[in-house]
């Protein structure tokens, strides 16, 4: 009767280890999902990280070039950077002059800016050049805009994570527009618009997929298909779902802005009057909540997402402090988490709102944890008097599970089993394949285990993430 050898490949590999050239801290253990989200918010001015940021006990911070925002100095924070294409004005055909700007804003970004988000809502008008000739979606245009920005930012700088543009959730739309269905030239759907970025390849040149999941007016655990539009928090499910059917289920999604809009009514008399103005009630009128229940959603979609999206990474909420930004009425003001104290106060300018989208309301239960009256920040650097909202109050009291934001070692296949015939004694080769099923910059280094009946030996016994172990037997 012949002897057979059964030896089990990877265990006999007694150390797969990864390394990375930046710093960071492994995730703690957790008995059910690991940590796995990022927490952030939207920041339109530097000077405020300290004094409003901080208390938060966030661990992102996302910028705007928009702002004049690239870091000049090392920040106790990991650092998201949106890259506007609205204040691109160059020669759109000569995609070297864009290459040019985004590796100018890498090289700038260098060792103070963790992550690059490349665009914000290319699926909607006006995203590239608004000042110029606003564009039109064109999935095709943005895909080589983002190949082209992720091998100038990966040149630069291989271990940032690149972000793909935060799609807007603008509904099922009809038409055709620019050559594209579900486009009506002032917006494209975001579900057809992401199968187009993939079925173009854009899966090669992002490490993230950026969304935007507002809530709108519904709790975040809502249904998307129970709601026109599947205008839902959880419409990230679907954008998951897509990455999944083009085989792009190991992208995670990063949730670059999402919130819920406050009722102007809630600040007080003056911005109660929006309700009275056609351009804000009619199209945001439906969707806007009380104080209270923008607290309980935004700090229970945290919640939502970190028990059932082991694929979101970092979620950043909108906005911190666009307190004041555009006229009276501008939604902006009442996404933000502080608010003006309107006392004393009697008019503002009667800038016109840009268009943002549409929402309906609903009653939902009291949020226990924010029943604290806002602090004054009037003592700070700020131009008025301006408080903290409920929301913010309870983003900075909420229970936080932070995720590791560098490389994780994976290894294909996760387990090997050789048979070997000792009465024929021979060589059997075989390959694993590690790779890095986390961000940045994944070197490894294997070795064997000492006291196996047959010691294998490595043909390389370190490499970079994508690179084949071979093991001869």
């Amino acid at each position: 009767m012949r002897g057979w050898l059964t030896w089990m490949c990877v265990g006999a590999i007694a150390a797969l280890t990864a390394v990375t050239g930046r710093p960071g801290t492994a995730s703690p253990v957790h008995a059910e999902t690991p940590p796995h989200l990022g927490y952030g918010i939207n920041v339109r001015f530097q000077e405020h990280i300290d004094p409003l940021f901080a208390p938060l006990g966030f661990e992102w911070v996302k910028l705007w070039e928009e702002y004049d925002t690239i870091p000049t100095i090392r920040y106790p924070y990991q650092v998201l950077f949106l890259i506007d294409c609205t204040q691109r004005s160059g020669n759109l055909d000569d995609l070297g002059e864009w290459g040019s700007d985004v590796e100018a804003i890498a090289e700038a970004g260098k060792g103070l800016i963790e992550a690059y988000e490349i665009c914000n809502e290319p699926n909607r008008r006006g995203w590239l050049n608004k000042d110029v000739s606003p564009a039109l979606p064109d999935p095709s245009l943005y895909v080589q805009m983002l190949r082209v920005a992720y091998e100038r930012i990966k040149a630069v700088d291989p271990a940032a994570i690149v972000v793909s543009g935060g799609l807007a959730p603008v509904g099922r739309i009809e038409g055709t527009c620019n050559g594209w269905s579900g486009n009506d030239c002032n917006a494209m759907d975001e579900r057809e618009y992401a199968r187009q970025m993939f079925l173009l390849g854009a899966g090669d040149y992002f490490d993230a997929f950026g969304y935007h999941p507002y809530g709108f007016a519904y709790a975040p655990e809502t249904d998307p298909e129970s709601v026109s539009n599947g205008f839902a928090f959880r419409g990230a499910e679907v954008m998951h779902d897509l990455l999944e059917q083009h085989g792009l289920s190991h992208k995670p999604i990063w949730a670059t802005e999402f919130s819920w809009l406050r009722d102007p009514n809630e600040d007080g008399k003056i911005p109660g009057w929006c309700h009275r103005i056609s351009d804000y009630e009619n199209n945001f009128g439906w969707m806007d909540v009380s104080e209270v229940q923008q607290a309980n959603y935004i700090t229970r979609a945290f919640g939502y997402a970190d028990e059932n999206w082991p694929w979101m990474g970092a979620m950043f909420v909108w906005n911190l402090d666009w307190y004041d930004y555009g006229w009276l009425c501008d939604p902006a003001r009442y996404f933000s988490v502080l608010k003006v104290d309107y006392t004393g106060l009697r008019y503002e300018s009667r800038r016109r709102p840009r268009f943002i989208g549409v929402l309906p309301a609903e009653a939902g239960p009291p949020f226990p944890s924010c029943a604290t009256t806002s602090r004054d920040l009037s003592g700070s650097s700020l131009p008025a008097l301006y408080t903290t909202t409920l929301a913010y109050d309870a983003l900075a009291a909420m229970e936080k599970r932070p995720g590791y934001f560098g490389p994780r070692l994976a290894v294909e296949p996760t387990a090997l089993t050789l048979l070997a015939d000792v009465d024929e004694p021979g060589v059997i080769t075989t390959t694993l394949h590690p790779w890095n099923a986390g961000y940045r910059v994944l070197t490894w280094t294997a070795s064997v285990a000492p006291g196996m009946q047959v010691t294998p030996t490595l043909a390389i016994t370190t490499g970079l993430q994508g690179r084949v172990l071979t093991v001869t037997v």
